[in-house]
């Protein structure tokens, strides 16, 4: 098998459930990580400008805006039959797909067509399969005809006014006919081969198998009635397949046979992606934190969730152009230095980079190799929007970019209780104290694989205690605790916490946080709050907080209340030492 440079730009649209995820494998294997992007869903125009000067290939679920192909692109996809489709989709859904907040309504929408025998599902299910070839094409042509949900990362809800079947049919086939490959499933290895031809490949392995669905019955297995509201959701995909097939099926290029397909629109000045607002990777009532590979970038190369910068001087990250109303704020960024010696100007502007707030340089260790967490203070005193964090990186240097992170401190001291500056810390202890309340915070206790963000602590995929300590005195008597911070979109997964005394030896309070659905408690709560007794002073008090690798979890800090004998509390099924 040889190895090639691919000197072209080509765009795999890559449809659900029609062996993409094999195509993407065999396309690396071939050429590269370095030709082909990752796995990317986003609209047309934002994918060519953000990953067309990086990559020659780019890799995704595209999602159309009525402006038509670009033509310095090639495009090739691969059609499947429409019913197999929707079926291995169905139960690809139901029984491979992980379950997170995105995915939650189009799980519970499979589980309901599948119950239902195809009469009930939810809406967000229902667009990712109802004539959803056709209605997806369409929508490149038809101008203000989609609108896309990329939220899910697997289909655009496309919504065409006025336009019939028969337009929407015949807009989709003129669009499918100016690819310059289309396969088809039911014949992937002539797709291969056609493939390989068009990115001058001359050596070349055959397709593995990649992300298959699992116990799907045949399409003779399923219920006549279950097969019957299928058929009358792909009707017209069924009879664009039919087309396709007879039009495009053994060809690589020909000229169109269909008019009216409109060119791409090359005033770049409308794209207007630049200073577009980015979904957060995760949202909380005091953070927005943001997943490196999701903000734009002018020198990098997106490596898993990080950017890599790649040696030249240029911005590796800008972005996320957020909407901040006055208050005090942190922006932290952290990463890897892969350089040694590296000198970083870290900056948070608005209005295109006009209005500065904050800067600050950001000094790497002589040696490379160790990981960064850096913050950036700003104060906003009235609403700006375009708020951006930039980090420049020096020429013949190089970085990985994690994440960017915005705390905003205020709601943080007022969910601790501490905004108003009534807490002082008590002499010998590393906690804050006042009239029987006790707030320790993330940076006066331990961590063994914790990520320092800011006054905060997070977990980082590995198994451990996220924090441990802080070994303080509290007499004898009843007590409340709870966690304060925020669940990431992956939940708690299995997180528990515990009280213990004498170095750990004696175990005062143990109890799991929750087994993982998202967003399990409320009001800024980790878990549930919960209490514990002490028969004795104890003089090394550890509050210990363990997670997995699948845990996401921001702590803000751990308030207990001691519980006066007047207090109006429920103290059924309080712990006590064992």
């Amino acid at each position: 098998m040889t190895r090639a440079y691919y000197s072209g730009r080509a765009i795999f649209d890559h449809l659900q459930k029609t062996a993409g995820m094999a195509v993407d494998d065999w396309l690396v294997r071939h050429l590269g990580a370095g030709t082909v992007t990752p796995l990317l869903t986003g609209h047309l125009r934002h994918l060519i400008e953000r990953y067309g000067g990086n990559y020659p290939i780019i890799s995704g679920h595209v999602l159309f805006d009525g402006t038509g192909l670009d033509p310095r692109y090639q495009y090739f996809t691969i059609l499947r039959e429409p019913v197999d489709r929707v079926i291995s989709w169905l139960h690809y859904v139901d029984k491979n797909m992980g379950l997170d907040d995105d995915s939650r309504e189009l799980k519970m929408g499979a589980q309901q067509f599948l119950k239902s025998e195809g009469e009930e599902a939810t809406r967000t299910f229902l667009v990712s399969i109802d004539n959803f070839y056709v209605n997806r094409f369409s929508s490149a042509v038809m101008g203000g005809a989609a609108v896309a949900d990329v939220r899910h990362n697997y289909f655009s809800h496309f919504i065409v006014p006025h336009a019939s079947e028969q337009q929407r049919l015949d807009s989709a086939m003129a669009v499918v006919s100016e690819y310059d490959l289309v396969g088809f499933y039911d014949d992937l290895p002539q797709f291969i081969s056609q493939l390989a031809d068009l990115l001058r490949l001359t050596d070349y392995a055959p397709l593995r198998a990649v992300n298959v669905t699992v116990n799907r019955p045949a399409r003779h297995d399923i219920s006549e009635n279950m097969l019957n509201n299928i058929l009358k959701l792909t009707e017209i995909d069924r009879e664009f397949y039919s087309k396709s097939k007879e039009v495009l099926d053994g060809r690589s290029k020909k000229p169109s046979l269909y008019l009216g397909v409109r060119p791409f629109n090359r005033d770049l000045i409308t794209w207007n992606y630049t200073t577009g607002s980015i979904r957060p990777y995760w949202h909380g009532a005091y953070l927005e934190h943001y997943l490196a590979k999701d903000l734009f970038t002018k020198t990098g190369t997106i490596t898993g969730r990080a950017l890599v910068s790649s040696g030249a001087e240029g911005y590796l990250c800008h972005g996320p152009y957020l909407r901040l109303g006055p208050g005090r704020y942190l922006a932290v960024a952290t990463g890897i230095w892969i350089t040694g010696g590296t000198t970083c100007n870290a900056d948070i502007v608005s209005d295109k980079g006009a209005v500065l707030h904050a800067e600050k340089k950001l000094i790497g260790p002589a040696i490379g190799g160790s990981g960064f967490s850096n913050v950036l203070e700003f104060v906003l005193d009235s609403e700006q929007t375009g708020i951006e964090f930039r980090l420049l990186v020096p020429e013949g240097h190089q970085v990985q970019l994690n994440s960017v992170t915005f705390l905003n401190q205020e709601i943080i001291h007022k969910m601790l209780g501490t905004e108003s500056g009534g807490l002082s810390t008590a002499s010998g202890d590393s906690v804050q104290r006042d009239l029987g309340k006790t707030v320790i915070l993330p940076t006066q206790m331990f961590s063994k694989f914790g990520v320092t963000v800011g006054p905060t602590l997070q977990t980082a995929s590995r198994d451990g205690f996220l924090c441990y300590g802080p070994y303080i005195t509290l007499g004898c008597g009843r007590y409340s605790a709870k966690l304060v911070g925020s669940i990431g979109p992956c939940g708690l997964a299995g997180a528990y916490v515990e009280v213990v005394c004498d170095s750990g030896k004696r175990r005062i309070y143990h109890q799991p946080l929750a087994i993982t659905p998202f967003y399990e408690s409320s009001d800024n709560t980790i878990g549930q709050s919960w209490k514990f007794s002490l028969d004795q002073d104890v003089n090394d008090l550890e509050i210990r907080l363990w997670g997995n690798s699948q845990s996401e979890i921001n702590l803000c800090g751990i308030v207990l209340h001691q519980i006066r004998d007047n207090d109006e509390h429920d103290l059924h099924g309080e712990a006590h030492d064992t």
